[in-house]
């Protein structure tokens, strides 16, 4: 396999895609987010039920998938929106995202901008000037593997090994030198996962290989890669699956000939035979240097808080 054609701006850093991202702090923030997006299709959100009414480990760990969430590798700038009285302190947010990229984040306080119509006008103002930016500071380059992150899902536990062709897939990314973050449930991290380096849920990779935990359903475990920095996710898939990602392209091939024949309108792919391989590797560095995966095509930009404890 060839290199990869991907975006380089003009901080040096690699994207797959290049976004705007809108991030409300706080479920009372989320209209702004929606309101903004809709009228600019091409910024991205999430929208959640977190922010206030969180104590301890699980406060923690929100914060942590919000502000890493604002410097995933596919963000070219990124605008958090609080309401001004939440639990999670969006300033901190703000600080401890700007303080780890020069990539631009803003932050805007419904209350301080006085009243929702004020804070949106002013998300619209920055949407509008970072639009002007990505226009001239992003360019198409030939990379190495090597420079990007996957992130890996699975149809499966630990407790039972991946089936060949799926071994043969990640064999051949780890020989390009791909980056990785995998869950720790799922079998490519299984019987080895004690050379690779243990990630929390969401945390930052920054080794070749991390195992993170996962969440209690694939959709959190896809929030938490992206929230990892991986560049794109793949999904060894057994059924169809109607998720996806905000920020990153997630590619789902089927391991079994029925599901796949079934259900094409729901996969990029077949990975149920060696035979599937080549073309397997194939559609994923179509879909990476820019054609839309099928979840992008069908809009599947979902997002799910792993959450510790009970929320009170």
């Amino acid at each position: 396999m060839r290199g990869v054609r991907v975006m380089q701006r003009d901080d040096g850093s690699i994207a797959v895609r290049n976004h705007l991202f809108i991030l409300p702090a706080v479920v009372c923030a989320n209209q702004v987010a929606i309101d903004v997006a809709r009228r600019n299709p091409q910024c991205k959100y999430i929208e959640h039920q977190h922010g206030c009414a969180q104590i301890g480990a699980d406060l923690v760990q929100t914060q942590r998938i919000f502000s890493n969430l604002a410097i995933n590798p596919n963000v070219f700038a990124s605008l958090f929106v609080g309401l001004g009285c939440e639990g999670i302190r969006t300033t901190d947010l703000f600080q401890a995202a700007k303080s780890r990229t020069i990539r631009p984040i803003e932050l805007v306080m419904i209350q301080g901008s006085g009243g929702t119509l004020s804070a949106q006008a002013k998300v619209e103002a920055w949407v509008q000037e970072q639009e002007a930016a990505m226009t001239v500071s992003v360019a198409a380059v030939e990379v190495e593997w090597s420079q990007l992150t996957v992130g890996l899902l699975y149809d499966g536990s630990n407790q039972e090994p991946a089936p060949e062709p799926v071994q043969l897939f990640v064999q051949s990314l780890l020989g390009r030198g791909l980056r990785m973050v995998v869950p720790d449930d799922g079998p490519i991290a299984g019987g080895s996962s004690d050379v690779f380096a243990h990630i929390d849920h969401g945390e930052l990779a920054t080794v070749p290989i991390s195992v993170m935990k996962s969440g209690s359903h694939l959709l959190e475990t896809a929030t938490g890669l992206a929230a990892a920095g991986v560049h794109f996710i793949i999904h060894f898939a057994r059924q169809p699956h109607a998720f996806g990602n905000p920020l990153v392209p997630l590619i789902r091939f089927a391991m079994e000939d029925v599901v796949h024949e079934k259900f094409q309108d729901d996969f990029d792919g077949l990975l149920g035979h060696g035979q599937d391989v080549d073309r397997a590797l194939e559609r994923m560095q179509e879909i990476v240097e820019g054609r839309p995966s099928v979840a992008e095509e069908l809009g599947l930009d979902d997002f799910a808080l792993y959450r510790i404890g009970p929320t009170v």
